[in-house]
């Protein structure tokens, strides 16, 4: 009943601003598309939220936390240090914030389009 009802999923986390006093919000977005709601019904599957959002960046504007806090961070809001320290793959992270990514990983396109 879960996966017919749900519309989206956002999550926030609260990351110390750089520029003044205050917090911003870093989100991770996940649309219900037909894939979300097919691996919420089969319970054989593990639920890959991950790639899923990584798959529906594009197409249905879905984003990972470590997206949200890359923006943030390229505008100046955050410090490289606050983000790295509230992404969720720190590693992945730091390599996207010196400009290294694999050519077949599109999801984080939309986060260099946004900076340019």
């Amino acid at each position: 009943m879960l996966s017919t009802a749900l519309r989206a999923i956002i999550s926030l986390r609260l990351v110390r601003r750089a520029d003044k006093k205050g917090r911003v919000p870093a989100a991770e977005v996940l649309m219900n598309t037909e894939a979300v709601r097919d691996q919420m019904r089969d319970m054989s599957k593990s639920l890959n939220i991950a790639q899923l959002i990584k798959e529906g960046n594009v197409p249905y504007g879905m984003q990972s936390f470590d997206q949200s806090l890359m923006n943030w961070y390229q505008k100046g809001v955050i410090t490289y240090d606050d983000a790295l320290f509230a992404a969720t793959n720190p590693a992945e992270f730091a390599l996207h914030a010196q400009g290294i990514g694999s050519a077949s990983d599109t999801s984080w396109d939309t986060v260099k389009q946004e900076v340019t």
